[in-house]
C-alpha cells in the first residue's frame, strides 16, 4: 500500500498549501448574473442530454444564475489535475464511494451538504452509501449496475426465457447460435470498459473475488494458481467466445453499443451507463436487462451502487455556493428528478421517480434483494484498478488463465508498494 498511501500524503500536503490560496472567483456580471462552471464526467450522450434539459428549465426559474455543463474526455483524470492546480469547478459530479473521493474530503476540497432539505427526497439506501463519518458530501442522483442487457423481440422470436443460472445463460447462448443469431458483442479496446466487465464476472461467478484481490493488495493472500479463480477466467472465455471476433478494434459507443441497438446480437454485458444512450441510437428497441447469473439465482452477487452524484467546491464563493445549492434543489424536485431519468435511463436515487419501464424490474429487483457488491474503485486506488484493467484487457486477448493469474498478482503487488 506504500504508493497508494504516498499518493494520499501528496494530496494532504497540497490541500494543506492550497487551503491558504483562495479559491474565490467573481463570477457575476454587472446585471447581476451569476454563472458557473458544472464539471460533468459522464461522456455517454444521454446524461448530457439529460443534464441540459434540466439546466435549461433551471434558467427560466433562476435566470440571475446561469449554469455551463462542461464535459471532456478523460474527466476523471482532468479533474484531478484541476483539484491539484486549485482550480476547482464550483459544481461537478463525482463518484462518492471511490476512494479518490474520500481523499477529496479529507483535503477539505468538498463542501458539506449535511442538512440540506433537498436531501430529504433521496433514498435512504443511497445516501447511506455515500455517508462519511456521519456527514453528506454528495446528492446521489443515480444508481448504477452492471447486467446483461438484452433483445426482448429476439428472446421473444425463439421462445427464450431470461436465464437464472449459469447453466441456464449458456444454453441460451448455445441455441441463438444454432438458430444463426450472433448472441452476444463485447468491446475490448478500451481497457477501464473491459474492466467493468471483469468486475460483473467475478461477482456472479466468485462472489468474494474482490477480496480476493484485497488480499493480494494488503500482501496476505495469492491468486496465482487459486482453482476458484482459474474456474471463473474460464467460464469468462466460455462466455466471451458467443460473442464477436472484432472485440478489439470496436469501441462502445461507436460498435458494441450502436451494434447491439441494431439487433447485430442478442445480449451485451454492460453498465446502466449505456441504457439511455440505447435508446438515442434506437429509440424503438425493445429493452430488458437481466444480472448476469451464477450458479444459482440466490447466491448470485450484482455489481451496483451510487452512480452519479453532484458535488459543491468548498473553495466556491458565495454566489457561487448559492448558485450552486439552487440547482441541487431544482434537479432534486419530483417532476425534474423525472424528466432527468426519462432522458438519461439509469435508475434514479430520488425517491419520488416512477420507473415505468418493465424490461428493468429483473435487475432492480436484484438489486433490491441483494447481494450486491460495489465497484472496484471503492475498494482500489486508482493505480491498482488501472492495472488491474489492464491486465483483464491482456487476458481476455490472449486467453490463458493461469498467465493473467500469474500477472495480474503480480501487478496488484507492484502498483501497492
Amino acid at each position: 500500500m506504500k504508493k497508494a498511501f504516498s499518493f494520499c500524503l501528496t494530496f494532504l500536503i497540497l490541500g494543506c498549501v492550497l487551503a491558504f490560496a483562495g479559491g474565490g472567483r467573481d463570477t457575476g456580471t454587472q446585471d447581476g448574473t451569476v454563472t458557473i462552471e458544472f464539471f460533468q464526467q459522464k461522456g455517454e450522450e444521454a446524461p448530457q442530454r439529460a443534464y441540459q434539459a434540466v439546466i435549461d428549465m433551471f434558467h427560466r426559474e433562476y435566470p440571475q444564475f446561469r449554469i455551463q455543463q462542461n464535459t471532456v474526455p478523460d474527466a476523471p483524470q482532468v479533474l484531478t489535475s484541476r483539484f491539484v492546480a486549485n482550480d476547482i469547478p464550483p459544481l461537478f459530479s463525482d463518484f462518492p464511494t471511490q476512494l479518490q473521493f474520500k481523499e477529496k474530503i479529507a483535503n477539505g476540497f468538498i463542501y458539506d451538504l449535511t442538512g440540506q432539505d433537498f436531501l430529504t427526497r433521496i433514498n435512504q439506501s443511497a445516501l447511506d452509501l455515500i455517508r462519511i463519518d456521519g456527514r453528506y458530501y454528495a446528492m446521489p442522483l443515480t444508481n448504477n449496475f452492471m447486467g446483461v442487457y438484452y433483445n426482448i423481440d429476439i428472446f421473444n422470436a425463439h421462445g427464450i426465457s431470461i436465464p437464472t443460472t449459469w447453466e441456464e445463460f449458456i444454453a441460451v447462448c448455445r441455441r441463438l447460435q444454432a438458430n444463426g443469431v450472433q448472441p452476444l458483442i463485447f468491446s475490448f479496446m478500451n481497457p477501464g470498459r473491459a474492466g467493468h466487465m471483469f468486475q460483473a464476472w467475478s461477482a456472479a461467478l466468485t462472489p468474494d473475488g474482490y477480496r480476493r484481490l484485497i488480499a493480494v493488495m494488503e500482501g496476505r493472500g495469492t491468486i496465482a494458481n487459486d482453482p476458484v479463480m482459474l474456474g471463473m477466467t474460464q467460464r469468462v472465455l466460455e462466455m466471451v467466445s458467443f460473442g464477436n471476433d472484432d472485440a478489439f478494434s470496436i469501441g462502445d459507443m461507436d460498435g458494441m453499443w450502436d451494434g447491439f441497438a441494431h439487433g447485430r446480437a442478442a445480449m451485451m454485458l454492460m453498465g446502466s451507463y449505456a441504457r439511455g444512450t440505447l435508446f438515442i441510437s434506437n429509440p424503438n428497441i425493445n429493452l430488458g436487462v437481466f444480472p448476469l447469473p451464477g450458479d444459482t439465482d440466490a447466491g448470485t452477487s450484482i455489481i451496483a451502487g451510487v452512480d452519479a452524484a453532484l458535488s459543491i467546491s468548498s473553495r466556491a464563493n458565495a454566489r457561487e455556493r448559492e448558485a450552486a445549492l439552487a440547482y441541487l434543489e431544482f434537479l432534486s424536485r419530483a417532476e425534474n428528478a423525472q424528466l432527468f431519468c426519462d432522458i438519461e435511463g439509469a435508475p434514479n436515487a430520488v425517491s419520488s421517480v416512477v420507473y415505468p419501464d418493465p424490461g428493468m424490474l429483473p435487475i432492480l429487483e436484484k438489486m433490491r434483494r441483494g447481494p450486491v457488491i460495489d465497484w472496484f474503485t471503492a475498494y482500489f486506488p486508482g493505480n491498482v484498478t488501472t492495472a488491474i484493467n489492464s491486465e483483464i484487457q491482456r487476458f481476455l486477448l490472449d486467453k490463458n488463465p493461469a498467465q493473467f493469474l500469474t500477472l495480474l498478482q503480480q501487478a496488484i503487488i507492484d502498483e501497492s508498494r
